[in-house]
């Protein structure tokens, strides 16, 4: 158990120094560490996107209740894809053109 924890620490360690390194007097504005420069692709940003709406709601919770009654859950799931469609679509052009810095 020790073993994993320490080095898991070193691991962390040794990426926090390495990131620190490389990106040492890069970023000077919010923009550059918010936006990446805004030199995202699209593909990135939604990648971002769906990802951040993963948690473990949906990896237990949701399982476990359709699992114990029926397959009613999956509607918060539908509107929740809608929702960022229409994200992605109306709303993040008009903050990427509006020059918005906003986090997911």
């Amino acid at each position: 158990m020790a073993y994993t924890i320490v080095t898991c620490f070193l691991f962390m360690a040794f990426v926090a120094w390495y990131s620190y390194r490389r990106t040492r007097n890069t970023i000077s504005d919010s923009d550059g560490y918010f936006l990446a420069g805004r030199g995202l692709t699209g593909g990135f940003i939604a990648g971002s996107l769906v990802l951040t709406n993963l948690s473990a709601e949906q990896l237990v919770g949701l399982n476990g209740q359709a699992y114990s009654s029926n397959m009613s859950n999956m509607a918060w799931e539908v509107t929740a894809g809608i929702s960022v469609i229409i994200l992605a679509l109306v709303l993040l052009p008009r903050y990427i053109g509006g020059a918005f810095t906003t986090l997911p």
